[in-house]
């Protein structure tokens, strides 16, 4: 595949049909808490769709959960709980920002 500086917004989009497409086919025979792993990847995916297509708001919010997504969607394989905190952490950022935009606030 081409480098992530390089590719187009198409390429992008169908990079994350193909991952989506491939992970629930993996669900089927991996371990249970492989699926979670597969949708924080897809996640982080979906939060680099604004460099690709301009009609979208990049937010600081959005890059923070990338970068503790970077840091730390491996942890499923040695850190269980931490993981879940984790994700829960995400959980709770975007249900405060869901928030935020439902009352208008800035």
């Amino acid at each position: 595949m081409k480098s992530k500086e390089k590719i187009s917004a198409d390429d992008h989009f169908f990079e994350i049909l193909t991952f989506l497409a491939t992970s629930a086919r993996g669900c089927i025979d991996e371990p249970h808490l492989y699926g979670s792993l597969r949708l924080i990847d897809a996640l982080s995916k979906l939060l680099d769709l604004p460099k690709y297509a301009p009609c979208l708001s990049q937010s600081a919010l959005f890059d923070k959960i990338k970068k503790e997504i970077e840091e730390k969607r491996f942890l499923v394989v040695s850190e269980v709980q931490e993981f879940k905190e984790f994700i829960d952490k995400i959980v709770q950022e975007l249900a405060k920002e869901a928030k935020r935009r439902s009352t208008g606030k800035t």
